[in-house]
């Protein structure tokens, strides 16, 4: 599972962050140009940043699990916390897929 995280991370990372150019905005900006570069200044760096939080959250799960092993209380929270960063990841991977999507889509119009 650890293994599968990390390659789609780098993925995402791929897709959303190296691709990243910051667009000037022309004399007469067109809907797509604007677009665009609020997509490359706000919103990918703002998934971005929030995928990266939740793997964190994770992380922070995991070592909470597992430092705290013999407490129920620090497995409980340690498992809130696995489980909070997951539901961000996915949350964020979904966001970014259907943005990129979006994205490609109106570059083929």
């Amino acid at each position: 599972v650890g293994i599968v995280l990390f390659y789609y991370h780098i993925i995402i990372m791929n897709e959303l962050f190296i691709k990243s150019a910051y667009a000037q905005i022309p004399g007469k900006p067109t809907l797509g140009d604007i677009i665009r570069v609020t997509w490359n200044d706000a919103i990918r760096p703002a998934i971005i940043f929030l995928f990266i939080l939740a793997t964190v959250v994770f992380i922070w799960g995991l070592i909470e699990f597992i430092a705290n092993a013999e407490s129920e209380e620090g497995r409980t929270r340690g498992k809130r916390n696995i489980v909070y960063g997951i539901i961000g990841m996915t949350i964020m991977l979904v966001t970014g897929a259907i943005l990129v999507l979006l994205d490609k889509f109106f570059k083929s119009i």
